[in-house]
């Protein structure tokens, strides 16, 4: 009686494991996007000369990532060896980020910038701005002060992160044109490189 008893017990078991099993609902996992990514090179060499600049910072390479989580999309920009003066180089880049070349502040190459970082290697910060196309066509100024981000420094190049909530919480994937340029008086800054160059189509991180 005792074996029935026994048997009949882990049968009983063995019918509610399976049933228990069969009816669980299955653990999907989290999607996870991949990281977006945009990069743009320019020929070295090409950089403006001008007589009032000792050495024209000279534009080679800049990369742009996106990490998901990272709530943030970071620029690296590299120039030519030897060209690039921590003391006098400013790099702008103008940023498309609903990849709408009709709205924002429109440019030559195509882009219609609605965002921009104004890279002072002087000051180690960067300042984000937002495009204001009434005022750019008042011939007033053309972006309006968010607010400042650290530079990093490495060798011949900067790198900077800016956080996405700075840029209309975009969702990272957007254009991008840069330009070199030094100041050589108070109001007089001199442009001596661009990437891409005007004349070709913007980086874009996707």
């Amino acid at each position: 009686m005792r074996r029935f008893v026994r048997a009949a017990s882990m049968t009983l078991l063995f019918a509610i494991g399976a049933c228990s099993n069969s009816t669980a609902p299955d653990r999907i996992p989290p999607t996870i996007p991949p990281p977006l990514h945009g990069e743009v090179t320019d020929p070295a060499g090409d950089a403006v000369a001008d007589a009032r600049i000792a050495v024209s910072p000279d534009l080679v390479r800049a990369t742009a990532d996106v990490v998901t989580g990272s709530g943030s999309v970071t620029f690296v920009i590299q120039f030519a060896a030897g060209s690039f003066n921590r003391q006098t180089t400013r790099v702008s880049v103008l940023l498309d980020t609903d990849q709408d070349g009709s709205t924002g502040n429109r440019q030559v190459s195509g882009l219609g910038a609605d965002y921009g970082l104004d890279l002072d290697a002087a000051t180690g910060q960067a300042a984000v701005t937002k495009a204001n196309p009434p005022a750019c066509a008042a011939r007033l100024s053309c972006f309006d002060p968010l607010g400042l981000v650290p530079i990093i420094f490495a060798g011949d190049g900067m790198q900077v992160a800016v956080p996405l909530s700075l840029l209309g919480n975009d969702d990272g994937r957007m254009n991008f044109q840069m330009s070199a340029y030094v100041m050589v008086a108070s109001q007089t800054s001199v442009v001596v490189d661009f990437m891409p160059d005007s004349n070709l189509p913007p980086g874009r991180i996707q």
